[in-house]
């Protein structure tokens, strides 16, 4: 497939030639282009409206929930234990049942301290600010612990606080333990939902900072920062020992030497636990301990949203101002964003990325409904609804290019190589700068180009014409498709009329055939005799009358007429026949050729009761598309039909015609019924279109009908009587039953004779004539063989 591609691309560059086609000067490309200048706009639009709304939604923090979930998930994924240097002392539910008491007393927390600093902790904070006094030989005493241990006792704090309308007091120790002690801050912030924490390191109550809890378990001496904890880390991994086990010197020393040291709440009913989105419930000084160890890794960076946000700006404006259709940009952004975070996460570095997520969906979206509407879905080109504008443009012709058959030559491509097929095309039309944008749509190609003179118009066209199906038929093997070429030269229309006549001259020199059409007076005057043809046929279908004739159908071996064939043969105003192959054509283009054939076959079956009653055997053929086959509604309303006329099944012959593909999977039911009825099947215009050794094994007709080309050459074609000969003696082999068409001579029909060809029909016996006259020629004739 794709040295086809590059052999049509070569072809048709090597023959392009001058065509005659006048170069647009350099600033005029714009004028030509106002599709790619209108969506181009459209995109910067999308562009900087998907930014304002990333950097909206990121200083509003809309998407924080989805953030800390996404926190959570690469958590998730980087897993790991805590270090085993920071331990937790518990005030757990054993601990107050065994000291019967709610809390601790002062005398207990100073036995802790001093079993603590016995097994060598370098560092003791409590997560509890111990403001409120006991007895004055109580504190008296746990102040001299505190003062005895200077240094490394830190006691809990929070500073004063605005909270909403109300200000929060500060929570300090007792002066005497605050000029005994140092004081940690116990500070620390949940997000909405709980799925995410900050602390920072240090707090500031009445113009003094104090460090945190985590940044004294840490030794932290940096710069003061608000961070995340690595929530990373398992909290289940902590080394935890109970309150009364210390106390009453159950733990071995060596376990908690050298190490820093917590005190805090884990028992039931403390204020102090907090849900994790992981562990579930989870106490507060826990919280303390992954904070410190997440300081310990180096200082964290807290990156926000910027570096994000920058990156998908970036990442949006090269989609919006790049010319491809691409969304390269933003996929390589949306999938590396996220996986950097990863990285950035083992850094210490935090970076949002939600709110940049956001901006490149809704750019993503923007994109996407202007490529929708703007954009074939099948190639990289535009769709007819990007030219369409109000404005006129007399200094250009605009070309619609249909490629006929397109579906059926490309039924085995795939969806890329349709495209590279389509862009192929699109490369060549656009010339070295002739044409402006270009617009896909369904099989149709439209584009602009400078305005030519008439006859080099005409030139040009056929030479594009020619040369596109020169390519085609060539490389796809394909004489069925041939591009087809409609161009408009009515220059005072608006532009976007004048695309719809281009397309609609397109779409009639398909059907007709043509390689080209210029929608100019000469092709108006002929599209209003189209129309009237169809208003003709409209009528006859409304009115249910159109006239038909018949010719006979005669046995080369008695002279006897065994049948006719029903042709249409109709003056609609009484005055001149309409021709009857424009009036199926008409029939066909609109998709009433069904209604067509039923009103036939309802005139000729009714007429034809009177040939049958003459003579029996008289076989009466009406023509019918075998695409016709597969409309069960059609086959319904033709027994209707026959029912109500009283016409024998046995004596119907339909005559079947096609010039596209035969699916046989389709009607393989309906023609069991037809034979079951009797009713006989021929193959008309055998050696055309499709009508083929394909028919043969796919259609079992009693008969087939060589088509008039091959008889009327006969006389002075070797090749044709060699054509002929060959398919009377297949026919035969089939056992059917052969009708040679067109004959017009003595010579020919003594000829055909001899070959053992069966039926004739044709001017040398008779043209179409009404039932009145067939009667009387069968008459006639049957008087003369009797003779």
């Amino acid at each position: 497939m794709s040295s086809s591609l590059a052999s049509l691309k070569a072809f048709l560059r090597r023959n392009s030639g001058d065509t005659g086609v006048v170069h647009d000067e350099p600033g005029d490309q714009a004028y030509l282009n106002p599709g790619e200048a209108l969506l181009k706009r459209k995109r910067i639009k999308v562009a900087i409206f998907a930014i304002l709304f990333g950097l909206v939604s990121a200083a509003i923090d809309l998407p924080l929930p989805a953030e800390d979930g996404f926190r959570i998930v690469r958590a998730k994924l980087r897993e790991r234990p805590v270090p085993q240097d920071i331990v937790m002392i518990a005030v757990d539910d054993p601990t107050l049942n065994e000291l019967g008491v709610s809390m601790p007393s002062r005398k207990e927390e100073g036995e802790v301290i001093n079993r603590l600093v016995e097994s060598g902790v370098e560092k003791i904070v409590f997560d509890r600010a111990h403001a409120d006094p006991e007895t004055p030989q109580a504190d008296a005493q746990f102040a001299r612990t505190l003062e005895r241990h200077r240094g490394r006792v830190w006691l809990g704090m929070l500073p004063e606080e605005d909270v909403e309308l109300q200000k929060n007091p500060a929570i300090l120790p007792l002066e005497t333990f605050r000029e005994r002690a140092g004081m940690a801050s116990m500070v620390g912030y949940l997000s909405p939902f709980g799925l995410s924490a900050q602390f920072p390191t240090d707090s500031v109550n009445q113009g003094v900072r104090y460090p945190s809890i985590s940044a004294v378990l840490a030794g932290y001496d940096g710069p003061p920062i608000r961070y995340r904890p690595d929530f990373a880390f398992n909290p289940h991994s902590v080394p935890t020992y109970r309150y009364v086990d210390i106390l009453r010197g159950r733990v071995d020393a060596d376990e908690l030497a050298g190490k820093n040291a917590i005190i805090g709440q884990t028992f039931t009913k403390s204020t102090d636990i907090f849900r994790h989105p992981r562990y579930g419930r989870v106490p507060g000084a826990y919280y303390h301990v992954l904070a410190a160890h997440t300081l310990k890794q180096g200082t964290p960076l807290e990156l926000m949203w910027f570096p994000a946000m920058l990156v998908a700006g970036i990442a949006i404006l090269m989609q919006a101002i790049g010319r491809s259709r691409s969304s390269r940009p933003l996929w390589i952004a949306a999938f590396g964003l996220p996986i950097a975070t990863l990285g950035l996460d083992e850094a210490g570095i935090n970076a949002d990325v939600m709110s940049a997520l956001l901006a490149m969906g809704a750019a993503a979206l923007g994109f996407y409904r202007l490529a929708k509407k703007y954009y074939s879905s099948e190639v990289d080109a535009m769709t007819t609804s990007a030219l369409s504008l109000e404005k006129t443009n007399a200094e250009r012709d605009i070309y619609a290019l249909k490629i006929s058959n397109l579906s059926e030559i490309s039924e085995d491509w795939s969806a890329r190589e349709l495209g590279e097929f389509v862009n192929t095309l699109i490369t060549y039309v656009k010339g070295p700068g002739d044409a402006g944008d270009v617009a896909f749509e369904r099989d149709v190609l439209v584009w602009f180009a400078p305005r030519m003179e008439a006859g080099s118009l005409e030139r040009h066209a056929d030479g594009l014409a020619t040369m596109l199906k020169t390519a085609i038929s060539y490389d796809w093997q394909s004489t069925s498709s041939a591009p087809a070429l409609g161009i408009d030269t009515n220059y005072a229309l608006p532009v976007g009329q004048r695309i719809k006549k281009a397309m609609q001259a397109a779409d009639d020199a398909a059907s007709r055939g043509a390689r080209f059409i210029i929608n100019d007076a000469a092709y108006l005057e002929a599209r209003n005799h189209r129309l009237e043809i169809v208003r003709v046929l409209e009528k006859g279908l409304r009115d249910r009358i159109v006239g038909v004739a018949y010719q006979p159908k005669i046995d080369l071996a008695t002279g006897r007429i065994v049948g006719a064939e029903t042709l249409i043969r109709w003056k609609p105003d009484g005055k001149e026949f309409v021709n009857p192959q424009e009036l199926v054509l008409a029939a066909e283009a609109n998709d009433r050729i069904n209604e067509l054939t039923l009103i036939v076959m309802e005139a000729a079956l009714s007429e034809g009761r009177q040939a049958i009653a003459f003579d029996p055997g008289f076989k009466l053929a009406i023509n019918m598309s075998a695409k016709s086959l597969s409309d069960t509604h059609l086959l319904f309303e033709m027994m209707m039909i026959m029912g109500r006329v009283g016409f024998p099944a046995e004596n119907l012959t339909l005559e079947l015609t096609e010039t596209a593909k035969l699916e046989d999977k389709l009607i393989a039911p309906q023609i069991a019924a037809l034979k079951q009825r009797g009713i006989g099947l021929s193959i008309d215009d055998f050696g055309t279109g499709q009508s083929n050794l394909e028919y043969l094994e796919k259609l079992p007709s009693s008969e087939l009908k060589i088509d008039k080309k091959f008889v009327q050459q006969m006389a002075r074609s070797e090749e044709s009587r060699a054509v002929v000969r060959a398919t009377i003696e297949i026919a035969h082999s089939l056992g059917k039953v052969v009708v040679a068409e067109g004959v017009e001579t003595e010579a020919v029909a003594a000829e055909l004779r001899a070959m053992g060809c069966d039926q004739a029909q044709g001017f040398l016996f008779s043209h179409a004539i009404s039932m009145a006259e067939l009667l009387a020629m069968m008459d006639l004739r049957k008087n003369i063989v009797n003779g």
